[in-house]
């Protein structure tokens, strides 16, 4: 009997994925999620978001009869540097099972065609005899479902596995179909979850070994530019982060936000979205995080779809396109029961949304520090459509910098002023600025940009830090008694709000790490919301619009880190990394939250967001002493 998948842990799981497409593997041997046609398409693999959805289980015979059976938990890592996963079962009996489940993945310079999205699962006998059971669940409205000993088919999917299945009865008469098979020790059987309309052969044994092991090496291979600096455990989160964001990556260049959806913040709680866009930020931090890890072929990708996503998209930019850089399709509620029935489940992302002026500023660090440049090498030629992309969201930013907007958080409800975008304003204005005159000492538009810079900073120390302790505007922020910076997101907001994205003037602001207002500020937001070593996105009692309790946030807790140590506190930098690295299950994944008193991981994973600011506290880390 297949588990319900809300029993077991979002951190009791493995990613796999090709680049193109992901599937999560369960540490009972079930793989609940598996979207064959892209990161953001519709899966055929969902039992993770509802009881009802398809799944496939490889694993030994559970012990009993009926929901009453059950195995003891499995054991999960990856073989080496890879996105190969290796799960353990073992019965109370004393027989162990490996199972081994790959997406097929030749890597970028391969010369040789692999079956397009190709689950491979191999299992192997470690101690035995064992009976060895296929399960497949094709759920609910899954239409005609063809069962030979070929395989099971349904809908868009094949499962063939060698084996005679047979139907058995699965509550409520939903059928499931199921395959059984006595392995020796050493023995192996292969099971494959191929596009039904491929042509693909069915796999020996020995050649699903093979191409198992090509994966792990295709992996390792493209990780071998890696730079990793700092302790042997930061090094390690650095190369499992960065074999993350790869597998999220479509081809274009742009990686997701996570590898699904509508996985909420609280369990059984309204805060899920759809986070399978790629957000224009999360293709920033790619970037620079892996031009800095040494893995420069692939952060010219990222910049490369952050420069095409600007040229042919409108302004405002919105938080994020699809990976092919088009508009994402409009928000879609599904009919499903969702993880541990949260609720509501969706794809697509809102209309109407406020835009997001925070983007703008990493966007211009992006694009300005290329190697290339929008402006050619060297920052001289002539302009290019980035360019003039880049000239015209600094104009926009000089206009609407006043004006309210959706921030990193994505504020809902009524927009209000954004102290921690205002901040971005600056940013992008002063790049803007600073990468026309390096290609024109007499630009006229950067002397407008350059003295609009001026402008948005005035305002912040004047409205935005009050070094007597007033309050200087309710909405847009204000100061406290020791010149740090505040921010509120509601008209009932006090003086006393604070925003973690506030964090990042510690590294990237008009005033230098050293400065008062940054060590106020990081000192602040720390003591206001912190949760055992880990970070709300707000301070606690501020309304953002969403209706339920939110869980600390997992990218604001490595943003603590990363300004921690810029301001050279060390050790409360490391001990909140260790913090962050303590929620991540044995495979090294992270989601974007977790819960305050269980530690469980939260949200949609893995989380790219979360993955690359790791890899940039690590090697900002790297450069203190521990």
């Amino acid at each position: 009997m297949l588990t319900d998948a809300d029993r077991v842990p979002l951190a009791a799981r493995a990613w796999i994925a090709d680049g193109v497409r992901g599937a999560l593997v369960a540490a009972d041997g079930t793989i609940d999620w598996y979207c064959p046609a892209s990161f953001d398409g519709p899966p055929a693999l969902w039992r993770l978001l509802d009881p009802g959805g398809a799944a496939v289980r490889v694993g030994p015979v559970r012990e009993g009869t009926g929901s009453g059976r059950k195995l003891p938990p499995g054991s999960q890592r990856y073989v080496g540097d890879s996105l190969v996963a290796e799960t353990v079962l073992r019965t109370g009996t004393g027989q162990a099972v490996q199972v081994l489940d790959a997406l097929a993945w030749a890597g970028t310079s391969a010369g040789r065609i692999l079956p397009a999205g190709r689950v491979v699962r191999v299992a192997t006998a470690l101690a035995g005899p064992v009976e060895i059971e296929v399960e497949v669940l094709p759920g609910a409205g899954s239409g005609r479902v063809d069962a030979t000993s070929e395989g099971v088919a349904w809908g868009s999917l094949v499962v063939r596995a060698g084996v005679d299945f047979a139907p058995a009865p699965l509550g409520r008469n939903r059928p499931r179909w199921r395959g059984v098979r006595r392995l020796e020790p050493g023995e192996s059987l292969v099971v494959t979850v191929d596009d039904r309309r491929s042509v693909a052969p069915a796999l020996s044994v020995g050649a699903a070994r093979r191409l198992v092991d090509d994966t792990v090496v295709a992996w390792q291979s493209w990780l071998a530019p890696l730079v990793a600096a700092g302790s042997p455990a930061h090094r390690a989160a650095t190369a499992r982060s960065a074999l993350l964001v790869r597998s999220l990556t479509g081809p274009a260049g742009g990686p997701v936000g996570a590898g699904t959806t509508s996985l909420p913040r609280r369990a059984g709680g309204e805060r899920t979205a759809d986070d399978r866009g790629v957000r224009l930020r999360d293709a920033a931090a790619a970037a620079a995080a892996l031009a800095r890890a040494g893995l420069n072929e692939d952060a010219e990708a990222a910049e490369r779809w952050l420069r095409e996503a600007i040229e042919g998209t409108a302004l405002p930019w919105p938080a994020s396109l699809t990976p092919g850089g088009d508009p994402r399709p409009e928000l879609e509620e599904l009919a499903w029961v969702g993880w541990r029935r949260s609720q509501p489940v969706v794809t697509g992302t809102p209309v109407g949304t406020a835009p997001d002026l925070d983007v703008h500023g990493d966007v211009a660090l992006a694009v300005s520090a290329s190697q290339r440049g929008a402006w050619g090498a060297g920052g001289a030629g002539p302009l290019t459509a980035a360019a003039l992309a880049l000239a015209a969201g600094a104009d926009w930013v000089a206009d609407h910098w006043q004006e309210p907007d959706g921030g990193v958080w994505a504020v809902s409800g009524r927009p209000v002023p954004l102290v921690a975008s205002t901040v971005q304003a600056w940013v992008a204005l002063d790049a803007a600025a600073r990468r026309a005159v390096a290609a024109n000492p007499l630009d006229l538009p950067a002397a407008t940009w350059r003295a609009e810079a001026r402008r948005v900073l005035s305002w912040l120390e004047a409205e935005a830090v009050a070094p007597d302790g007033g309050p200087r505007r309710s909405v847009a922020g204000a100061g406290g008694p020791d010149g740090g910076l505040r921010r509120s997101v509601a008209d009932a907001g006090g003086p006393d709000d604070t925003d973690a994205a506030l964090l990042r003037v510690a590294w990237q602001g008009p005033w230098p790490a050293g400065h008062p207002i940054v060590a106020a500020t990081v000192d602040r937001i720390l003591e206001r919301q912190s949760a055992g070593g880990l970070l709300h996105r707000l301070s606690e009692g501020v309304d953002d619009g969403r209706a339920g309790a939110d869980s600390p946030d997992l990218l604001a807790s490595v943003w603590a880190v990363r300004a921690l140590a810029h301001l050279g506190r060390w050790e409360e930098a490391h001990q909140r990394l260790d913090a962050v690295l303590a929620v991540a299950g044995p495979t090294g994944i992270l989601a974007s939250a977790a819960d305050p008193l269980s530690r469980e991981l939260l949200g949609n994973l893995p989380a790219t967001a979360v993955h690359l600011a790791l890899m940039d506290a690590a090697g900002d880390l790297a450069a203190g002493p521990r």
